[in-house]
């Protein structure tokens, strides 16, 4: 059960990672959004 969602994990990192490479400026956006909501 562990593997997969570490496998998920990995995936959404990775995901993140290339999202950032590509568009810096939406990452920033969705870090401030995700910031706001604390």
């Amino acid at each position: 059960m562990k593997t997969w969602a570490l496998r998920a994990a990995g995936v959404a990192v990775v995901a993140l990672v290339f999202m950032a490479y590509l568009q810096p400026e939406f990452v920033v956006d969705l870090a401030n959004r995700f910031y706001m909501c604390f």
